[in-house]
């Protein structure tokens, strides 16, 4: 892979010491060289969140879900970069060694969330579209808490101004129900899960802290109310933390556990659905032999970001599930530790 860092101050620095045609000549045609190799880099851009004054309201009040959402954050990468530096195929290094830092991070109990470039700089490195995809994504899940835990009198009108400053990046996911049942029938589709279990279960366990406590914030009247609805929540996650489910076949949905918000927000729903899919995707990609090297996966993950998840593929996505067949959610089920069947 080029780099832009081979343009060095030792090119420049040779170039005036000899003052020589030849030199110069030299010089010119690496740069010419470099500047196209740079021209194979993306361009990265990063969008501030939604400023509001209802902002970090989840980290002031309700700060037990806060800390546990900060854990949440550094195992997808955490998990990413090994699964890159290993080839997924050390099972030792993502089972009991990779997951134990999860834990053990998990367990530090971060008051702030981590620097994710930091966890896993490779990764970033070889697929940044698709992690600021996430980013964006984790950014929408944060505004939606923190607009529940706060005093703000009209809670939908909030949710629909984050929801739309969310849907006009070019990074959105598609807010249309994907068929997740056919993206995890990719011909590399659950190679993660298949061969690391219990970093997997671990993974879900995430996704159900994220998409329950929604029904369990918005019935709650006060502050008081929330924080005591959210208790037997995290005793569930924390269990599963314990003890990962790896009984459960799929990955839980929003529907089934805040079935509420899902019909007040179906698109904020299919979003978070659609996320937690792509975070299975892209293990599965990062695991699998069908795509040896960094730059075949780099290159799947594109394009099945591109057109599978990003909105701006609707028109032509072939994973999106027509209307006259959309399901109809499923009921609510259990959520004790155990207690979740999945699908």
């Amino acid at each position: 892979m080029p780099w832009c860092m081979r343009i060095t101050g030792a090119d420049v620095i040779w170039t005036k010491r000899t003052g020589t045609t030849l030199g110069a000549i030299v010089a010119t045609a690496a740069v010419a060289l470099t500047l196209v190799a740079c021209g194979q880099f993306e361009q990265r851009d990063k969008r501030f969140y939604y400023r509001a004054f209802w902002n970090f309201a989840l980290r002031e009040d309700l700060k037990e879900l806060d800390i546990e959402f900060n854990g949440v954050d550094f195992g997808h990468s955490n998990l990413y970069e090994h699964l890159l530096l290993t080839g997924g195929h050390d099972v030792p290094a993502i089972e009991d060694r990779a997951r134990r830092e999860t834990l053990d991070f998990i367990a530090s109990r971060p008051v702030l969330n981590p620097n994710e470039e930091a966890i896993a700089p490779n990764y970033m490195k070889l697929a940044w579209k698709a992690q600021n995809t996430f980013d964006e994504a984790h950014a929408l899940h944060r505004s939606t808490y923190d607009i529940y835990v706060s005093d703000v009198k009209d809670k939908e009108s909030a949710i629909r101004k984050v929801l739309a400053f969310y849907q006009d990046s070019e990074y959105a996911i598609t807010a249309k129900p994907l068929d997740h049942h056919r993206l995890d029938s990719l011909p590399y589709s659950k190679s993660f899960r298949r061969r690391f279990p219990l970093f997997n279960a671990t993974i879900w366990s995430y996704h159900y802290l994220q998409v329950a406590v929604y029904d369990a914030l918005a019935a709650a009247p006060t502050l008081e109310a929330k924080q005591k609805a959210v208790g037997p929540i995290l005793r569930t996650y924390r269990g599963y933390l314990e003890k990962p489910p790896v009984e459960w076949t799929f990955m839980p949905l929003t529907a089934e556990l805040s079935p509420k918000f899902a019909a007040q927000y179906p698109e904020i729903a299919h979003i978070f659905d659609n996320l937690h899919m792509l975070h299975d995707t892209i293990s599965d990609i990062l695991t699998t032999d069908v795509f040896p090297t960094w730059e075949d996966k780099r290159a799947e993950i594109y394009r099945v970001v591109r057109e599978y998840y990003w909105a701006n593929a609707d028109a032509t996505n072939p994973m999106i599930v027509p209307k006259e067949v959309q399901p109809h959610a499923p009921a609510p089920q259990p959520a004790g530790p155990g207690g979740h069947s999945g699908h």
